[in-house]
């Protein structure tokens, strides 16, 4: 089973990737949606995690996307945890790349003001209630799951875990389902992450034995994430993919994409929201 997931900013959200679109008039919600068209095609389903700005600030390129019949939009933050301004100046001054987020969600109470201004704007924007969420950067904190529970949100996908191929229930009763294949955007040369900005990276990572500090050209990538799902396919467990379409773009504009894409579309997909049947046996 492949669950098909990708992750959607707001352009004012100005993340590294961003800066590299080079088509004047071109945005990560209109690059999303061309993505989507190859989704389609191979007859999959995918769960896009987008932030609530995105639906705020860019409907009518983002309508598209939330109409179609393949979608599931799981919540990633409203506001997308912008930087602080002393990480804003520091990237200014030095021109360096620095991470595209920030690194807290703030108190208890402004979390969940945020999570519910996400829950709010899918409700108006499509009529639906979200009930799947990413946290963006994966940044989460001792409240953070109990206020998604509280708001009805039932699955995550915030876990890093190459070792587990089926989803569990979390302490707060939420259903995570690991990405347990090798991600995109921290895994592929692209963009500002060249070698040499990866190579500095290197230095300073704190596991040097961590499968998750290597990157690659996109063509071996994308041969590990067909042996990894293969693998979790034969183990009968649940392959959690996540492909930004803006990376994907960015990296070759969407060559490997349609590879992979032709290649998951042998095997069943699946919504996250439709893995409570693959919960892990308690």
């Amino acid at each position: 089973m492949i669950c098909l997931t990708g992750d959607i900013h707001h352009s004012s959200l100005r993340i590294n990737d961003q800066k590299f679109i080079a088509e004047p008039g071109d945005s990560e919600t209109r690059i999303a949606a061309r993505y989507l068209r190859l989704v389609e095609k191979n007859g999959l389903k995918v769960t896009f995690y987008v932030t609530g700005r995105t639906l705020a600030e860019e409907w009518d390129a983002f309508r598209p996307v939330a109409e179609s019949t393949r979608v599931e939009i799981g919540g990633h933050t409203y506001r997308g945890l912008p930087r602080p301004i002393g990480s804003r100046l520091r990237t200014f001054v030095t021109g360096r790349a620095t991470l595209s987020h920030g690194q807290s969600h703030g108190s208890a109470a402004r979390q969940k003001r945020d999570v519910e201004r996400m829950i709010s704007v899918v409700l108006h924007r499509t009529g639906r209630r979200i009930t799947s969420w990413r946290s963006h950067g994966l940044v989460t904190d001792a409240h953070t799951y109990r206020i998604l529970a509280e708001c009805g949100i039932r699955f995550i996908s915030d876990d890093l875990d190459w070792g587990k191929v089926m989803p569990e229930r979390t302490p707060q009763g939420l259903i995570s389902h690991p990405m347990n294949v090798i991600m995109d955007h921290d895994h592929i040369y692209h963009a500002h992450r060249t070698r040499e900005y990866v190579e500095a990276q290197k230095r300073n990572w704190g596991f040097p034995a961590d499968p998750t500090r290597e990157s690659y050209d996109i063509g071996e990538w994308a041969g590990i994430v067909e042996r990894q799902v293969s693998a979790i396919h034969a183990a009968g467990g649940v392959a959690t993919v996540l492909m930004h379409p803006l990376c994907m773009y960015l990296s070759d504009g969407f060559r490997t994409a349609e590879r992979l894409l032709e290649f998951f579309s042998q095997f069943p997909s699946a919504w996250a929201s439709d893995l409570a049947g693959f919960l892990k046996e308690e």
